[in-house]
């Protein structure tokens, strides 16, 4: 399942250099998020969502204030009180300490909302994406196709702290605790998020809202989403708006086989351009290609709209739907190493503040999973995000540069380890398996969708939050 490792073109960086030369990650980490606020703050003028009246510049600046947040994230900080107090007796970065109350530091967040935090959010990752782009780095060698491969899921947030009035007396396992789901695309080349809907109805369907994510997704891009997302009119609808989908076959599904492309009983596979659906109730309008399989008593069956198997083979199949437990990986980022599973406050104008700061870093720390990747040359997956997020607390000892030193020591030290992913192994076709090229005519029909709605909802659900696209 692993792919090559990454391979690096020389090329100007477009945001501050990765490499280190203090003596510790969380340090450099501080200077190049410092440099980062200040080269939002000069491009978009970074002051919040309303501009000041003249007078007295305020006491605490919104970069300063934000790089604490940043920081105070990295350090698994599980109050804002612990931040305010950071604030009033250390420095942060080359700022000096500010003798401030808790609640000017919490009026200050809930006046500059979320709009500073989104510029921020954008000028990281399109610096990032133009690295990237640069240096001609890709974490994903299959499908050269396709213009993008990204993957599709959500998550639902853990539950609130009864810190406001409204939330003390409900009562425990009831949704108004949870502030909601988050719906995104990642992209698995790049290992970066691309689209992320905050979704406030927790008792919606994961198909809700599902097109405002495939908003600006280049057409011929390759998307892979879990059985949540099964449906005949969803696979219509990517194949008809010109995207590749892979999707595996959900149990009860029907089917007819149109042509068989490769066959064994023995090994029970099966490589065949289908059509979904065989009853006149329900059917697809578009013919998709099953891929079938057996590997020790396990069977394997998976669906897609690439017909032609030297564009997309079985294996290819395999390997590249293993590749959807990255968009998971990244959500164990936000809510398990960035503190999303405990939250700093109950407003939901402090938890999408939380939320903005914690997709930040966490394209930073894929970016930087992804570099030490590139000098140690391995696959990005043997790099642990997880020891990646601990080690930031160290001072190592040395004037090395930090990422080289983490080169050097990083399998000492576990942070550079074989990854632990399922491997799924696809069985070799031979060429008595292979049955003539098939005519690929005739591949669509008039769809019936049947109605389905197994879990109706009683009643409307009205949440705390809004929903909205971040990204």
């Amino acid at each position: 399942m692993h792919d090559i490792p990454l391979t690096q073109v020389q090329a100007e960086g477009y945001l501050p250099q990765i490499q280190p030369r203090s003596p510790s990650l969380a340090q450099q980490l501080v200077h190049l998020l410092q440099q980062v606020l200040v080269f939002a703050h000069e491009r978009t003028a970074l002051q919040g969502s309303q501009s000041r009246s003249r007078g007295r510049p305020p006491l605490l600046p919104l970069q300063q204030l934000y790089l604490a947040l940043l920081m105070g994230v990295l350090q698994h900080t599980s109050h804002l009180s612990t931040i305010w107090r950071r604030l009033y007796l250390e420095e942060v970065g080359s700022f000096a300490p500010v003798q401030v109350t808790y609640e000017a530091v919490r009026k200050r967040l809930l006046s500059a909302g979320t709009t500073a935090l989104a510029q921020l959010f954008e000028t990281v990752s399109v610096g990032l994406t133009q690295w990237s782009q640069a240096q001609q780095l890709s974490a994903l060698s299959l499908a050269p196709f396709a213009s993008q491969v990204v993957a599709l899921d959500e998550s639902t947030f853990d539950r609130l702290r009864r810190l406001t009035s409204d939330l003390r007396d409900v009562p425990a396992g009831d949704p108004h605790l949870l502030p909601g789901k988050l719906a995104g695309l990642f992209d698995l080349r790049l290992q970066r998020w691309i689209r992320v809907h905050f979704r406030a109805d927790v008792l919606a369907s994961c198909n809700t809202g599902i097109l405002l994510l495939l908003e600006g997704l280049a057409p011929g891009s390759l998307i892979l989403a879990d059985l949540g997302y099964f449906s005949f009119p969803w696979f219509d609808y990517l194949t008809g708006q010109g995207y590749w989908w892979v999707s595996r076959l959900k149990d009860g599904v029907t089917y007819e086989i149109k042509e068989v492309l490769a066959y064994d009983d023995h090994q029970g596979i099966l490589d065949a351009i289908v059509w979904l659906g065989k009853y006149r109730a329900d059917r697809a309008a578009y013919a998709a290609r099953l891929v079938c399989f057996s590997y020790h008593g396990t069977q394997y069956r998976y669906l897609t709209n690439v017909l032609d198997s030297t564009q997309l083979s079985m294996r290819d199949i395999a390997q590249l739907y293993a590749r959807r437990w990255d968009i998971e990986l990244a959500f164990k980022l936000l809510k398990c190493e960035l503190g999303l599973h405990l939250w700093w406050g109950a407003r939901p104008e402090l938890v999408l503040i939380q939320l903005w700061v914690a997709l930040i870093l966490a394209q930073l720390l894929h970016a930087l999973q992804l570099q030490v990747a590139l000098q140690a040359e391995v696959d990005p997956f043997d790099v642990s995000l997880h020891v990646l997020v601990e080690l930031l607390q160290m001072q190592p000892a040395g004037s090395m540069p930090i990422i080289a030193r983490l080169v050097q020591d990083g399998r000492a030290l576990g942070l550079i380890r074989p990854s632990s992913r399922l491997t799924v192994v696809v069985p070799t076709l031979e060429p008595h398996m292979r049955c003539p090229p098939p005519t690929l005519k005739d591949l669509t029909r008039r769809a019936r969708y049947a109605q389905r709605n197994p879990h109706p909802r009683r009643a409307p659900f009205v949440s705390r939050f809004s929903t909205q696209l971040l990204i």
